[in-house]
């Protein structure tokens, strides 16, 4: 019998590509910031690079098995930084330069690490340990003075400053960029902490369904969002059940929709308590302040102290804004753009010569050092924390 496929051109062999699977993982990343782990399923990771989640799952086992290698990625790409660096400055100019860039390493392990669960949200935080460890070697080579407590803390002020650039999008050539967030690390780094107590243990807050310390109870209203903005925070608001937020307050979840309809008016609640509070401190800041300096000092002072007493709502406020309906994500993007403009009239009439978008950039990588470095801290506390944080974000802001 005639061979009838002879005289027929042969059908295209499609190749893998050597570089699909950092294909993958840099496309997860890209889609886990953009949209929340929980809204972006294989399918659409397979979709954007043109293949079948079959090829996928060639490389990865499961979209938790992208999401562990993604956070990963990002630690290893820090840590090959900072050890292949010949000094402190030259790893602050690595580190300036990845933060920059088109990847968002820092964004990856900051937000995305709360999705993982058991033993590889513990090799996350074993590493993290491993690669934070090695840059405070690195800072304490080269200024041998600080003490172990002291170099930790200017090691998650630097990160957390150089992560801040996700939140927010100004316009600014990539060189200066740079330049700036270089010179951001290095005035974190290099500056001085001046005494302002041990570190050690400090007093914690009373957990939200404990008694206040007088015998009284918060009302149970009260102890469910505590609770939940809690959750939301240490776990992402689409890892949270409305029964996780009543086993935490000791209630079933029907006693839970008493107070609140669903999960998504929690949410609302809590990003209102925290607008309502950020705007209430910087107004009485602002109150009896006579100079820009007093201004700039003054929303200082309160902006930590608030971020210091509510690090969970500080978090929600950061990371779940786009969980949150329309209309009230509009409302808290206004409250946050307001609360912004305060902080550029004090900065700018103190360096009027200066670019807006620069003084942006200075300002946020301010607000995400301290907010790194408050969330950072609560498993080891220390009683002058605010000082410190107030140190460096005073050097960080006027250091121009």
């Amino acid at each position: 019998m005639r061979d009838q496929t002879r005289g027929r051109p042969r059908a295209a062999v499609t190749r893998r590509p050597p570089d699909r699977r950092e294909r993958i993982r840099a496309t997860a990343t890209e889609l886990f910031l953009e949209r929340g782990y929980h809204n972006v399923s294989v399918t659409d990771v397979a979709d954007v690079l043109g293949i079948t989640p079959s090829a996928l799952y060639h490389h990865y086992r499961n979209k938790q098995d992208l999401l562990f290698h993604t956070v990963l990625h990002g630690l290893d790409t820090v840590d090959a930084m900072i050890r292949d660096a010949g000094g402190l400055d030259e790893a602050l100019g690595s580190l300036a330069a990845l933060a920059t860039g088109p990847r968002k390493v820092f964004a990856a392990w900051e937000r995305e690490a709360r999705n993982l669960g058991g033993s590889q949200r513990e090799a996350v935080r074993e590493r993290q340990t491993e690669v934070f460890a090695r840059f405070g070697r690195l800072l304490r080579t080269a200024r041998p003075e600080l003490g172990a407590p002291d170099a930790e803390l200017i090691v998650h002020a630097v990160l957390g400053a150089f992560g801040s650039r996700r939140r927010h999008r100004i316009r600014l050539p990539r060189r200066r960029h740079e330049q700036l967030m270089r010179h951001i690390g290095a005035v974190i780094a290099h500056g001085p902490l001046p005494d302002g107590g041990a570190a050690g243990e400090t007093e914690r807050p009373a957990p939200a369904g404990a008694d206040l310390g007088t015998g009284l109870r918060m009302p149970r209203r009260d102890r469910i969002l505590t609770e939940a903005i809690r959750l939301f925070d240490e776990r992402g608001y689409q890892s949270v059940t409305m029964a996780d937020i009543g086993e935490a307050v000791g209630i079933v979840a029907s006693g839970v929709y008493r107070h609140f309809p669903g999960k998504s008016d929690l949410l609302v609640a809590a990003t209102n308590r925290g607008g309502e509070q950020i705007r209430a401190a910087a107004q009485q800041a602002l109150l009896r302040a006579t100079a820009p300096a007093q201004a700039l000092e003054r929303l200082l002072h309160a902006h930590i102290a608030v971020s210091v007493e509510n690090a969970h709502l500080i978090g929600i406020l950061g990371n779940e804004r786009d969980q949150l309906p329309e209309a009230e994500r509009t409302a808290l993007r206004r409250t946050q753009a307001a609360y912004l403009d305060l902080w550029l009239q004090a900065l700018g009439a103190l360096h009027p010569d200066e670019d807006r978008a620069e003084l942006k950039i200075v300002i946020h990588a301010a607000h995400a050092m301290t907010s790194y470095v408050i969330r950072s801290a609560r498993d080891r506390p220390r009683p002058d924390l605010s000082e410190r944080l107030t140190d460096l974000a005073t050097r960080l802001l006027l250091d121009r």
